[in-house]
């Protein structure tokens, strides 16, 4: 582990062979499942090369996300032209460390059309010193003009016993972190998230509990059981991405329970394909009740 990562040792080797020989590239993708540490080994490598401790506080360094607007109290649904913009306008400055400028798009799959568009100019005209890391669960969710001018990174789950050590190194007991490397499915990003926040695994727990105790009700007490997911939110993009990450917590489950329970396995597969497809189709701003009843209905 180094600075901070667990695993992902092969991506962090690849790029320090990549700076030595001088075959660093002007722009990556880096692929794999939320949390399983794209965004943590993206600014490892920029407080490397940028030889600062605090990303924040560089000047040739940006970041570009979702925002959310404190006005609306809302999470923005995309990544908009005038962020790319901005983006576009640091990375044509002369660096002031006289070195690289780094920038991050995390959830680069969320950029819109413009956005997309106006990205693909500092793409085909890359300056000289600019590296730019893509962040994105799914590659396929970016333009094919986007993606042929990247080189793409893919991000592997993590091996339990690599996860356990690292949380080890950083402090966590051994009993805490056998624990949380056995309940966070190979993501490294979980498990650490769980170290700073102990309430946040009593939660993952009780969800992995919920779903659990579907199985057997009739609809109704399904429905019942599931209420609060229904209950109208004023933030319609922020409870898109916790849904998503409920969906995900459900998958965890019903991998655990394909070794547990007696239902059949066609069943669990068929609940699985629900879930895959409800995470696809929220993306598309697909009703998400009817996406949820359609999972309630098809679990035995």
């Amino acid at each position: 582990m180094e600075n901070g990562i667990i695993g992902h040792d092969r991506v962090t080797d690849f790029f320090e062979k990549a700076v030595e020989s001088g075959k660093l590239s002007h722009a990556y993708c880096f692929v794999g499942p939320s949390l399983v540490g794209k965004k943590a080994v993206a600014e490892f490598l920029a407080r490397k090369m940028l030889k600062v401790n605090n990303l924040n506080a560089s000047p040739d360094f940006a970041k570009v996300e979702i925002e959310f607007d404190e006005k609306t109290e809302k999470t923005k649904k995309d990544i908009t032209i005038s962020q790319i913009r901005e983006l576009r306008e640091k990375l044509s400055r002369s660096s002031y460390s006289g070195g690289y400028k780094i920038a991050i798009i995390d959830e680069a799959e969320k950029m819109n059309l413009e956005a997309a568009n106006a990205l693909l100019k500092t793409l085909e005209e890359p300056k000289s010193k600019t590296l730019l890391f893509l962040i994105t669960n799914n590659e396929k969710e970016l333009p094919r003009t986007i993606l042929s001018r990247t080189q793409l990174i893919n991000f592997s789950i993590v091996n339990k016993k690599i996860i356990q050590e690292g949380l080890k190194v950083l402090g966590v007991s051994v009993e805490e972190s056998t624990l949380y490397a056995e309940m966070c499915n190979g993501l490294p990003g979980l498990a650490i998230s769980w170290v700073n926040d102990k309430e946040a695994f009593v939660k993952y727990q009780s969800e992995i509990e919920r779903f659990e105790k579907l199985f057997g009700l009739n609809f109704h007490d399904k429905n019942k059981l599931l209420g609060d997911l229904f209950e109208k939110k004023e933030d319609i993009v922020g409870a898109r991405e916790e849904l998503q990450s409920l969906l995900n917590v459900w998958q965890v489950a019903l991998r655990n329970l394909y070794y547990t329970k007696s239902n059949s396995s066609t069943n669990l597969i068929e609940v699985n394909d629900d879930i895959c497809q409800a995470r696809i189709l929220l993306n598309l701003n697909v009703n998400s009740r009817m996406l949820v009843e359609k999972i309630m209905m098809d679990i035995p």
